[in-house]
């Protein structure tokens, strides 16, 4: 199984938060295929970097480039329509972002990897979140 990094992920490891690092090194040990991200967090990513000096933007591209991004396909597009209904039936609210995050992790069959609890409420996905507390 492929982990996929949610941009929560993405943004601690460029911080170079060690204690994410060492979170991730064991569960490479689990998972030793490389990590992939999905088409929308690699949008979160590069969305962020508008606010960064070219310097740093530079920097930070040249971080995110090295994961494969994993693309869309119409199947994504089902998943999502699903997730999105079943979420809006049990009076869920969860932002389309990240609806989309996890329907990419479900269509592979990915383990998605992530700070935010919110991917919680989602059933159908294979995910693990972290914490610091």
């Amino acid at each position: 199984m492929i982990l996929a990094f949610d941009t929560s992920i993405l943004i601690e490891i460029e911080r170079k938060n060690n204690l994410m690092i060492d979170k991730l090194k064991e569960l490479v040990k689990l998972y030793p295929l490389p990590a992939q991200i999905p088409f929308m967090s690699y949008f979160e990513f590069y969305n962020g970097l508008s606010e960064k000096n070219v310097k740093n933007k530079n920097k930070s591209l040249l971080f995110v480039k090295k994961f494969k991004v994993i693309q869309t396909t119409d199947k994504t597009a089902e998943i999502l329509s699903d997730l999105k209904s079943t979420c809006e039936k049990k009076g869920l609210s969860l932002p389309l972002a990240d609806l989309m995050i996890a329907s990419q992790a479900i269509e592979n069959n990915f383990v998605l990897i992530t700070l935010d609890a919110d991917f919680n409420k989602i059933v159908e996905l294979k995910k693990i979140v972290l914490s610091f507390s």
